[in-house]
């Protein structure tokens, strides 16, 4: 797999203050992050299809979660943001921040089949799946695959996470139409566990101040640590960006799998 070099992801990372991975010691909009001002190039919009108007309009492609260009035909999210949902009623819109049906930017694929992980157990364990697209994605300037992560992450690590989830601690309306970013500082398991979350060797998690974090429309999304993706958007509280921590499925635990599964 080559990575297109035109676009640097360094420099995307070093715009947003994240060159130096680790902290000084000291949950799917963003909560407490800003708009996304350069392209996010691994970035996608899992999106579904669905009728417009309480069951009885037009059908349209409603966003409903991110994930993460990892190789030309396929793309990894969570298993929760797939699970019971056919797959010709999916697609992924990347190479664009901008959602707005009259965006003229970014590239829908249809989702061909999809593969969550045998052991998953919603809101408990395994939250991972991966995606493989109709259509080859085109990498060029503005789209990317990005590496998975192979290192487990310690605590005290800073993050980028990027998603299209809701803004406010309570989900109202609808979902953000522009890409949001935010970064995030990762806590140790038994931090974490501390602060009220039954997290497992399997989950990462991150916490950097109550304000600030995942929410609806960003599971799936990628937590970006060491210029690979460490983290995948799975779960966290009611109501988002209110003191608990957010919760990640820890890539590294999962990297065989997802070699395995690109075939």
């Amino acid at each position: 797999m080559k990575v297109v070099q035109s676009f640097s992801l360094v420099g995307l990372l070093a715009l947003y203050g994240l060159v130096t991975a680790t902290a000084d010691k000291k949950q799917t909009k963003i909560v407490g992050g800003d708009i996304a001002t350069v392209p996010i190039p691994y970035q996608i919009s899992l999106q579904v299809l669905i009728n417009s108007f309480h069951g009885f309009g037009p059908k349209t492609w409603t966003h409903n979660c991110g994930g993460s260009i990892i190789a030309p035909y396929y793309v990894v999210s969570a298993a929760h943001c797939l699970d019971g949902i056919e797959a010709p009623r999916m697609s992924i819109v990347y190479g664009t921040n901008d959602l707005r049906n009259n965006s003229s930017k970014g590239t829908r694929t249809l989702v061909e089949s999809y593969k969550i992980h045998p052991s998953y157990v919603e809101l408990n364990r395994n939250d991972i799946g991966i995606i493989r697209v109709v259509d080859q994605i085109v990498f060029n300037e503005i789209v990317q695959p990005i590496v998975y992560s192979a290192e487990k992450v310690a605590g005290g690590v800073r993050c980028l996470l990027t998603g299209w989830g809701y803004t406010m601690p309570k989900p109202i309306g609808r979902t953000p139409m522009d890409l949001r970013v935010v970064e995030l500082t990762t806590i140790t398991n038994k931090e974490c566990k501390n602060r009220g979350s039954a997290v497992n060797p399997t989950e990462i998690c991150t916490f950097t101040r109550i304000g600030q974090g995942a929410c609806l429309g960003d599971s799936g999304g990628p937590l970006v640590c060491k210029n690979q993706v460490s983290g995948v958007v799975s779960y966290g509280t009611r109501f988002c960006g209110i003191g608990s921590p957010d919760v990640f499925t820890r890539v590294s635990e999962f990297k065989t799998w997802l070699d395995e599964n690109q075939l």
